[in-house]
């Protein structure tokens, strides 16, 4: 059968259903909406009273249809879900749609969208089964606690977090792949920037470069930078990250002058519906500024010496959360994280020449634990 006499028996197909919701998006995961195809596509829906949008409203998240386009093999599939995230019905639009005209390919889609929502939970593709009520972590799947993954924020949305409610950032996702925030405390100290761009490995990877330049305010003179990459595996309901970074701060009124790595590894795991297993951790070290101390007696000049030298000690910090994300039920756009944090600091050497003097620096390991709170919401998505 001919290409053009496949549309024309599509196109005589009558449809008639009724619409519960009256808006739908799409998370297009193969390329193949163009600006030209969206605006068809558009279109297309409107003549059947179906309103193509790409931002939800997530207040009114159940006026939507949920559609994502995804590659198995050569062949391009289309899977429509509802608010509660139950599959209406899934399509396997073979692969001659991917090297179809612009026109052609609007129609297809539109055809096939709504021959689903004519005739929901119908699905041509063996094995595939009604998935169920689950939340899907892709709702806040750009970062930990505080940590960032390596996915990246659609473009259009908007996600704001806070710490204790003392520490406030918000990070805005400029495209698909690159993404920018801005972060600071009540206090006003420190100040942060954290650009990141996003690279994806496949359906359930991706790979990341970021960093975050730390400004001090309210006249400190601290500066410090961290440059990283991670790289993040699993998918949206359940993940772990690695991440390498750079640390390096200028020596101030609040911080020393620092060079150090940074290891970061980070993890989600579902634990019933709406509750996620999560954890953060990371390791590096800082500079510290300590003072030596000796004094002796010279019985020559029956007098005392007492010295007292600077010297810089190597401090090692294993810091990390561990806890619970939470999603609201009636808004999944919204989590509370509830956890433990630790701090583990390791002493490094103090230097041999002081090996007998009396030193102020750290000489043993120290912990110390306190209780984590983070409130995230999600104000816009874009499809």
């Amino acid at each position: 059968m001919t290409r053009f006499a496949l549309l024309l028996l599509i196109a005589v197909v009558p449809h008639t259903t009724l619409f519960s919701q009256n808006k739908l998006v799409i998370d297009d995961r193969t390329g193949i909406l163009t600006e030209e195809v969206e605006a068809m596509l558009k279109t297309r829906l409107e003549e059947k009273d179906i309103e193509y949008t790409t931002v939800v409203d997530f207040k009114a998240r159940c006026e939507y249809y949920y559609t994502e386009l995804n590659s198995d093999g050569d062949n391009l599939i289309l899977q429509v879900k509802d608010c509660d995230h139950h599959t209406v019905g899934t399509k396997n639009l073979g692969s001659q749609i991917l090297s179809a005209s612009t026109e052609e390919k609007s129609f297809l889609l539109s055809y096939n969208i709504l021959d689903v929502l004519d005739d929901p939970l119908v699905t041509d593709i063996p094995g595939r089964q009604e998935e169920g009520t689950t939340f899907e972590v892709s709702n806040h799947n750009t970062r930990y606690f505080f940590a960032p993954s390596a996915y990246n924020l659609k473009e259009g949305e908007l996600y704001y977090n806070t710490v204790y409610f003392l520490l406030h950032d918000v990070q805005y996702g400029l495209s698909d792949y690159f993404s920018a925030g801005i972060g600071t405390s009540v206090a006003g100290i420190p100040l942060y920037l954290t650009p990141k761009i996003s690279f994806p490995v496949g359906d359930k990877s991706a790979f990341a470069i970021g960093d975050m330049l730390i400004f001090g305010t309210y006249g400190t003179r601290a500066l410090g930078n961290l440059l990283y990459g991670s790289f993040s595996t699993g998918g949206d309901n359940g993940n772990a990250s690695l991440g390498l970074g750079y640390l390096a701060t200028n020596e101030s009124d609040i911080t020393e002058k620092t060079s150090s790595v940074v290891f970061n590894l980070s993890g989600i795991a579902r634990a019933s519906d709406h509750i996620f297993l999560m954890t953060e951790n990371y390791v590096f070290g800082v500079n510290t500024r300590s003072h030596a101390y000796y004094e002796q007696y010279n019985q020559n000049t029956d007098t005392w010496i007492y010295l007292n030298e600077e010297y810089t000690q190597k401090l090692w910090f294993w810091y990390g959360v561990a806890g619970v994300r939470i999603f609201n039920r009636a808004k999944d756009y919204v989590s509370w994280q509830i956890g433990l944090t630790y701090v583990i600091g390791f002493p490094g050497e103090i230097p041999e020449q002081y090996a007998h003097w009396d030193t102020g620096g750290w000489d043993k390991i120290e912990a110390i634990a306190f209780p984590a709170l983070s409130y995230t919401r999600k104000f816009g998505k874009k499809y």
